[in-house]
């Protein structure tokens, strides 16, 4: 399985070149998003009933417990490190982390977290 980040999902449904490319390495893989990816496509939308029927056709993963732990380990690294992310992109690849999948983004910023296994475009 495969999560795609808000930012994959902006560009597969515009039809974009990246969300061209996004569809191709998509072709036999199992894809899901987050909760948070959920919100942060449809807020602001004036499209919300076709993106609430594409997100029902999917899995959405939680922000559960373990994924919780695993954002403040990644929060206490990085911020070590001195490059921090925006909570919601922490949130993001803790589900991603703590499930052990990989992420499809075209967002940079989530290169500064480590052990997140990432497809970037």
């Amino acid at each position: 399985m495969i999560i795609l980040d808000s930012s994959a999902i902006i560009h597969l449904l515009r039809g974009t070149e990246k969300g061209k490319t996004i569809k191709n390495a998509l072709k036999n893989e199992n894809y899901a998003t987050t909760a948070f990816c959920v919100h942060e496509v449809i807020i602001g939308s004036e499209e919300k009933e076709a993106l609430m029927s594409f997100f029902k056709s999917m899995s959405v993963l939680s922000f559960d417990a373990e994924a919780s732990f695993k954002s403040i380990e990644i929060e206490n690294t990085i911020r070590k490190k001195g490059k921090l992310v925006g909570k919601i992109d922490l949130f993001i690849a803790s589900i991603c982390i703590a499930h052990n999948i990989q992420l499809i983004t075209t967002d940079n910023d989530f290169k500064n977290i480590p052990d997140l296994k990432l497809l970037l475009f």
